[in-house]
């Protein structure tokens, strides 16, 4: 069973596949471009609390590449369910500080409904360590074989017929 499609940048860095560079091409056409957004602007309908740390998360994602127009209403839904998942938390709490376990047990569960949904928003967005690690392209080996003078010349040889 396949996995994810990779960005091709990483299937080359990896060096486990082997692609002609028509191939290359070709993969690197097919991918999804996204530039950076000029402005972060929050959707109409986040509520005004929010619409700060909307900017401030779009900004920093911008930053590093993570965002595009696309993604706005993805951390949009990630800020309402958190700021949800913190409403639920805190009346589970206080029904706990009345001794009200059936309250108690009513908003944990909701509480765990609106965390799981910030948590897959979280992911999708690259705003967890797993999903960033995902999203790491890794850098190529270091050339263990750059002093050896065999090394060089081979590649010096190889040049030369690629320019003639």
């Amino acid at each position: 069973m396949a996995g994810p499609r990779q960005p091709t940048e990483l299937v080359v860095l990896k060096g486990r596949k082997h692609l002609t560079k028509a191939e290359i091409t070709q993969r690197r056409n097919s991918e999804p471009k996204t530039e950076k957004v000029k402005q972060v602007r929050a959707p109409v309908w986040l509520p005004e609390h929010l619409r700060e740390e909307f900017s401030k998360l779009g900004r920093e994602l911008n930053d590093v590449g993570l965002l595009s127009k696309l993604d706005f209403d993805v951390l949009a839904r990630y800020l309402m369910s958190r700021d949800a998942w913190v409403a639920a938390h805190l009346k589970a709490r206080d029904a706990l500080d009345m001794d009200d376990a059936k309250e108690a047990g009513n908003w944990s569960r909701v509480a765990r409904i609106y965390f799981d949904q910030c948590q897959q928003c979280a992911n999708s967005m690259g705003l967890t360590i797993t999903s960033r690690c995902r999203l790491v392209v890794p850098k190529p080996p270091e050339d263990e074989a750059a002093g050896d003078p065999m090394t060089q010349m081979l590649r010096e040889r190889a040049e030369r017929r690629r320019k003639a």
